[in-house]
């Protein structure tokens, strides 16, 4: 007790005498505040100067420019239009029809299948001729072998027929070689007896006919049409019957039709000879006019047995040709031919993706990875014709000029036309298994460029093309954006030391106007921040204003859009940009470091990602904006439009619950947006955060699901939800195969490198591409199809189908190939 006294005593003193304690403390103090003033000074500094840089880099990309929409930027084209590739000059790029041919040329020879059987025709008046890809129709359809270039087989089952549609074609002369297409039907085996008609076409736009001889009795098994078109000079086209037995009514027809409108026209040149011949034939002709631009077959098979194959083969011959062509490519020669090819594309298919190496690989598995793969491939078409484009607030569109893409397509039946952010996914699958094709894809899409260096988001070239498109989506707007995925198709041809006769210097110009194009119209409120244009402010239909732009449609961004968003994801895109374009330059400059890779460096700070996108406060990487969860659709009685109106309507109107609660901050909407980092791994493999999303990502109330990632966590307050009445949820919850690739090949770039997380990325990696294969393998054996999207509570297929474009992906998740 007493020391405790004398303690309190002494202490009492020391505060009013003076000590070298206390001289002590005033000087470490001082030395304390020293420091803190030059570690605040140089953090300062940190700051400053990455600021500067990025400045400096903007001034030097970004240059004040004026807003053309239809001017092609002034360089070199990649695609000469004079030169014919004969491995690509006839294809089946006409892949929104069952069946459709033409070559790559602005005015081409074009070809198609139709057909009806007769029970179905007694069911529907508007539903029963067979054309365009129509998943209405309900047919299951595709490709289970497709190469790109020199054959494909083709098989599709409609209600009451199968259709077996075999495509070759022989390189020989000087106007694209020979083809031909052998299409078998057989009819199922419990329709019984049922009468079928069967249509091919050939069109053009001007008058190409000059002579047709009919099936008689000098020639009772084939058809000859001579033609001459100015791209193909002269040719002839045979029509050979197969099989006779089956006594087919023959009818031909020639005559001026539109291409956009062929299947409707074509219905009102049948006519029925009832009782005496009880079928819708076209009424037979002798040609007589050379001004006729289509030319049509019908084959009405009366008394087709169940089971009986029928067979009949369309020729094409060009003059070109004669002196190189041994014999016609039919007959036996044909049916040696087809099977050489297949066996020819097995084994190279199996050279590539190595799938009977790989653990519970069965052959039906296999058969299902070659005809996804030959999916995609069948689905590369070919377009010529003008966009509609407009600036922002323009009434009346400009058209782009003329032009071709040559391009696969997301979905044959729902989306048959070129999208910007799909194509990238499409060909990280066909660079795998020919890179020619990938690069006259590429080129085709960068001399898209206008002067601005600005691409659309959708390609809509050409009538055909135009008739499959909503009227809200045809015109395409200069300020709105797309995931730049080509650099994905780009980096990987660089990591794999492929196509480097394409990265010349008129390429990577393009290329490099594309990306300052980015850089100067997608910038964020502060430096290193990036924002997707084209949300709608003033929406009062949506409960979330989309971002078509984005990719992610209906995605949650910030409820309220305004210029002060940062959007995680365009920032990652801009920093793989940043790294492809700076590993371009390197290569063709010979040098270790240029500006865009100092500046992708600048944008994989870790330390600047965490100050623009990581909420402490959520523990996840989120955009940042203008926000609320305070947002519900509710039904709101409108106006009468007049007295005579019996019912008022509703609409569904966005109303905020809660206005105080609106203000800036992070999105609370964990989901693919939120992995981005990880996904074009920016991370650094030591990260905690990594680890902090690697745990998420196993979080069956997060994304986790038996049949792969889903878009947006089940705790988010849109998880499910419509944004208007109208429109179902998109990215709101369904798995979509291209972010779970992303996120797969980032879990194996994880697994391999050293890092306290890499056992763990390398065991969800293993799980995760376990459980899209087991699903979608699943869907495709019971439905037939592969699907735009999956069902996260069921695994079930979802969308529009089949959709073999990026959910071919599959492939490579199967054969485990990403980009390293």
């Amino acid at each position: 007790m007493s020391q405790k006294i004398t303690h309190r005593q002494r202490h009492a003193q020391n505060k009013h005498l003076p000590d070298k304690h206390d001289e002590l403390d005033k000087k470490r103090k001082q030395r304390h505040n020293n420091l803190s003033l030059l570690s605040s000074k140089f953090s300062i500094f940190l700051i400053i100067i990455p600021i500067v840089l990025y400045s400096s880099y903007k001034f030097f990309i970004g240059t004040i420019d004026i807003e053309h929409t239809n001017i092609p930027i002034d360089l070199p084209k990649l695609v000469n239009t004079n030169e014919s590739i004969p491995d690509r000059f006839w294809g089946t790029y006409r892949s929104n029809l069952y069946f459709g041919l033409k070559h790559r040329s602005p005015q081409s020879l074009s070809g198609g299948l139709m057909w009806f059987d007769y029970a179905t025709l007694q069911k529907s008046n508007d539903r029963f001729l067979r054309h365009w890809c129509d998943q209405n129709d309900q047919l299951k359809y595709g490709w289970t072998y497709h190469d790109g270039e020199t054959f494909g087989i083709e098989d599709i089952k409609d209600n009451n027929l199968k259709l077996n549609i075999q495509w070759m074609k022989e390189n020989s002369g000087k106007h694209g070689g020979d083809w031909t297409t052998r299409i078998n039907v057989t009819p199922q085996s419990n329709s019984g007896s049922i009468p079928i008609s069967l249509f091919f076409y050939f069109h053009h736009e001007l008058p190409w006919i000059k002579e047709i001889s009919s099936i008689a009795k000098q020639s009772r098994d084939t058809l000859h049409i001579r033609g001459q078109t100015n791209e193909l000079d002269k040719f002839t086209i045979k029509i050979k019957l197969n099989t006779l037995s089956n006594q087919p009514i023959i009818r031909t027809l020639t005559d001026i039709f539109q291409l956009n409108t062929i299947h409707r026209d074509i219905l009102t040149k049948l006519t029925s000879n009832r009782p005496t011949q009880p079928y819708f034939v076209l009424t037979d002709q002798v040609f007589q006019s050379t001004e006729h631009n289509t030319f049509f077959i019908q084959i009405t098979l009366p008394k087709l047995l169940p089971d009986e194959k029928f067979s009949f083969d369309i020729i094409y011959q060009s003059d070109s040709s004669d002196n190189e062509r041994q014999q016609d490519l039919t007959g036996i020669y044909f049916n040696e031919e087809i099977l050489r090819l297949q066996k020819q594309f097995d084994q190279r298919f199996e050279n590539i993706f190595q799938l009977k190496t790989k653990q519970n690989m069965s052959e039906n598995k296999i058969n299902f990875a070659r005809s996804t793969l030959s999916n995609l491939i069948g689905g590369i078409s070919y377009f010529t014709g003008q966009s509609l484009v407009a600036k922002p607030n323009q009434k009346i569109p400009d058209e782009y000029w003329t032009t071709n893409l040559y391009t696969a397509v997301p979905s044959r039946s729902f989306f048959p036309r070129g999208f910007l952010w799909d194509e990238g996914f499409h060909n990280l699958l066909i660079a795998r298994w020919n890179q020619n094709i990938t690069i006259d894809i590429l080129s085709h899409w960068f001399d898209m460029l206008n002067d601005n260096g600005w691409i659309p988001r959708e390609i809509i070239l050409g009538d055909e093309a135009r008739a499959r498109v909503p009227s809200e989506f045809v015109i395409q707007y200069t300020s709105n954006a797309n995931p730049p995925t080509f650099f994905l198709t780009i980096d990987y041809l660089l990591k794999t030391n492929q196509a480097n006769h394409l990265f010349t210097l008129p390429f990577i110009q393009r290329l490099e106007k594309w990306y300052q194009w980015y850089n100067r119209t997608q910038s964020g409120p502060i430096p290193f921040s990036f924002r997707w244009r084209g949300r709608n402010t003033s929406s009062i239909y949506e409960l979330n204003p989309k971002t078509l732009t984005s990719g992610l449609d209906d995605y949650p961004r910030a409820s309220h859009p305004t210029d002060s968003e940062r959007h995680l994801d365009l920032r990652c895109w801009i920093t793989l940009a940043s790294s492809v374009i700076g590993k371009l330059y390197s290569i063709i400059n010979n040098e270790q470091t240029n500006k865009y890779l100092n500046y992708a460096k600048l944008l994989s700070n870790n330390d600047i990602l965490d100050q623009l996108h990581w909420s402490d406060e959520y523990e996840m990487y989120a955009d940042y904006g203008l926000h609320t969860d305070h947002a519900k659709l509710k039904h709101v009685l409108m106006p009468k439009k007049s007295s005579s109106q019996q019912y008022q309507q509703t609409h569904m109107i966005r109303q905020i619950t809660n206005e105080s609660d609106v203000h800036l901050k992070y999105v609370k909407h964990f989901g693919y947006v939120s992995l981005f980092p990880l996904m074009t791994r920016i991370l650094d493999s030591q990260s905690i955060k990594l680890d902090k999303i690697l745990n998420d990502l196993q979080n069956t109330t997060l994304l986790w699901t038996h049949y792969g990632l889903r878009s947006l966590a089940q705790s988010s307050s849109l998880y499910g939800t419509r944004n208007t009445e109208h429109d179902p949820p998109y990215w709101r919850g369904a798995i979509w195969i291209n972010m779970n690739y992303m996120v797969l090949s980032a879990l194996q770039h994880y697994a391999k490198i050293p890092g306290p997380y890499s056992d763990k990325a390398g065991q969800i990696y293993k799980q995760l591409r376990i459980n899209l294969i087991k699903n979608m393998f699943r869907v495709y054996e019971k439905t037939g199809h592969v699907w735009e999207q999956y069902d996260d509570r069921t695994g079930n297929g979802k969308g529009s189908h089949p959709f073999t474009g990026w959910s071919s992906l599959i492939v490579l998740i199967m054969s485990e190939l990403y980009d390293e």
